[in-house]
């Protein structure tokens, strides 16, 4: 009989059937996801910090809505910038109380962002207190 047989033949071996290991990380999995719904986070650095050109780096958002979600855990409340690691590097995003991600800087336009900041608040350049390590 040919096409589809609902049960495996008896008069043959017996099959063994292994199955694959339990996932216990859904959120690494859920991080490599892509859908149209979520598309890819673009920097959001524009021509005034790259020579007339907006940057067209860009992260999946998994990583992102992921290391707002530990900020928030970790005790950050109400709206403000964030950093965190991705592919070896730090990036910045700016965080909403609501959970949700405004915006992005990837690694160049971060370190540029923040020269300029602490430069501006302090009249002299310096490191970041705090970055999140992410996986």
């Amino acid at each position: 009989m040919e096409g589809f047989q609902p049960h495996p033949p008896t008069d043959g071996p017996a099959q063994r059937v292994e199955f694959a290991a339990v996932v216990t990380d859904l959120a690494s999995r859920r991080i490599t996801r892509k859908s149209p719904s979520d598309p890819p986070l673009r920097c959001v650095s524009s021509g005034y910090m790259a020579d007339g050109c907006s940057c067209r780096a860009t992260i999946p958002p998994g990583p992102v809505t992921d290391a707002w979600a530990r900020e928030r855990r970790s005790g950050a409340h109400g709206d403000r910038f964030f950093h965190f690691t991705w592919g070896g590097e730090v990036w910045a995003a700016y965080g909403l109380k609501n959970g949700l991600v405004r915006g992005v800087y990837c690694p160049e336009h971060t370190a540029e962002r923040e020269r300029r900041t602490l430069a501006d608040d302090s009249g002299q350049e310096s490191t970041p207190a705090k970055v999140a390590l992410t996986g």
